[in-house]
């Protein structure tokens, strides 16, 4: 509740100065007194990667508010931009809107001052420096994806491109770039994080894997299937391989497993509200967040024979077991099992990863290349792997499938419906993208609100 007042108070305060484009976040100072030399330079890629922890972002409401608005979460708790979600009826006020375009823009902000200031810092080797702008690159690009497939989707227009420190050019100067352009820019900084990083043994610092996986999905949003494929078939070749037990990826601690590809780090004093907003109030959580029942809830997909009953859930897939729980009378999602937070949240990890691949596959017609692909995580959920003689047509809405039940409550799945064009018929189709944020429009008359708001 504490961190909820304290972001509503937040975009009230940002609203009443200027736009966030265009202003530093208040923790920041000028990059040229701040990055002036290594220890700075260090400090501020830190800085850098804890801003990836803000409750906009993999804090929890990138991940825990999106899947409101899907068909995996339902709205049963108090909140009324989570009630406004689960009825798909977001107004430009929506709190939970709001701090996502903030922690992204400001994120973006922290890796534009690296990208600035970096190669002037004197007492950085040449490959120190490499790996911090490599890294900052691939921050970039991450959370420039995360806002485009939120309030770009499948249209023609993206989000402000945002290049250079806030304080270059004023509020009024701020428009919205092409999505295309915004894909273009996103590709760019991943082909330089590319060549700049060379450390590939760390998972909750950008490695070349990361880099690698974070473009098969990006490709695979943008529709380029035969790049995802490569990209993908890349990561798979650098090692990683699939965690024993689907239920190792969600140790209440984040302990590492040989799937890990890139997380996000959390500790008792920063901590994620992500296990808090799904979990029963009996077990520490306020259960912003539940299961969806009915014929098209997530229960359902777990288990069908169950016709979305909880009374009825029995499923055999372990991924059904661990994701979905009863405490008492109570049903809740229960991938994140740690009231305190401390839970390292994968932004992406080998399991995506191979599903990226499985949809390409099939797109490029080469299906029974593409349902052993897949099955791989079949197999792991303990349930038979699907024939290799499904159509295109059925291997996709295999994939389909597999992903929602794979990354269920990750975040995943509106991002998925909206790329699929596959919303219900009962939501507004202009109710796909987010809109841009009241607070940012009354101070950028140039930025142009999405369709419907």
């Amino acid at each position: 509740m504490r961190k909820k007042l304290f972001l509503l108070f937040g975009a009230v305060a940002l609203s009443a100065c200027s736009s966030v484009l265009d202003v530093p976040p208040t923790s920041s100072v000028p990059s040229e007194t701040a990055i002036s030399d290594a220890a700075g330079a260090e400090a501020a890629l830190a800085g850098a990667y804890a801003g990836l922890q803000a409750n906009g972002l993999y804090g929890h409401t990138l991940i825990d508010w999106t899947e409101v608005l899907s068909d995996n979460g339902r709205f049963v708790g108090t909140f009324d931009d989570y009630g406004d979600a689960d009825a798909n009826a977001l107004r430009a006020d929506n709190a939970s809107v709001t701090s996502i375009w903030n922690a992204a823009y400001a994120e973006i902000n922290r890796a534009n001052e690296l990208i600035k200031a970096v190669p002037n810092v004197a007492d950085l080797s040449a490959g120190r420096k490499n790996e911090i702008l490599g890294e900052a690159y691939f921050l970039r690009a991450l959370t420039y994806h995360n806002l485009v497939k939120l309030f770009g989707g499948n249209g023609t227009l993206g989000v402000p491109l945002r290049l250079e420190p806030v304080g270059a050019g004023g509020v009024g100067d701020v428009t919205r770039a092409s999505r295309a352009e915004v894909y273009t820019q996103i590709l760019a900084d991943l082909a330089q994080a590319s060549q700049l990083i060379t450390d590939d043994s760390q998972t909750r610092q950008a490695s070349i894997g990361a880099v690698k996986a974070i473009e098969a999905r990006v490709r695979l949003y943008n529709g380029d299937y035969a790049g995802a494929e490569a990209a993908a078939a890349a990561v798979e070749a650098m090692g990683y391989t699939l965690a024993p037990n689907f239920s190792d990826l969600f140790d209440a601690q984040g302990n590492d497993t040989p799937e890990d590809i890139f997380r996000v780090e959390f500790t008792p004093t920063q901590s994620q509200s992500v296990s808090f907003y799904y979990l029963a109030k009996s077990l520490g959580g306020r259960r912003e967040v539940a299961p969806t029942t009915g014929a098209s809830g997530i229960i359902a997909a777990f288990d069908p024979a169950s016709g979305g009953a909880i009374a009825n859930y029995h499923p055999t897939d372990t991924r059904g077991i661990w994701s979905i729980a009863v405490a008492g009378s109570t049903t809740y999602a229960a991938k994140f099992r740690n009231p305190g937070g401390d839970e390292d949240i994968h932004v992406i990890r080998l399991g995506e990863v191979i599903l990226i691949r499985a949809e390409a596959l099939a797109r490029l017609g080469r299906v029974p290349e593409a349902i052993a692909e897949y099955n791989r995580l079949r197999v792991r959920a303990g349930v038979a792997p699907d024939p290799l003689t499904l159509t295109q047509a059925q291997a996709l809405a295999a994939i389909i499938r597999e992903r929602r039940l794979e990354l269920a409550f990750e975040g995943d799945r509106w991002p998925d419906l909206v790329r699929l064009n596959a919303l219900p018929a009962s939501v507004d189709p202009n109710q796909a993208l987010l809109p841009v944020p009241q607070t940012e429009l009354d101070v950028s008359p140039n930025i142009q609100q999405n369709p419907g708001y």
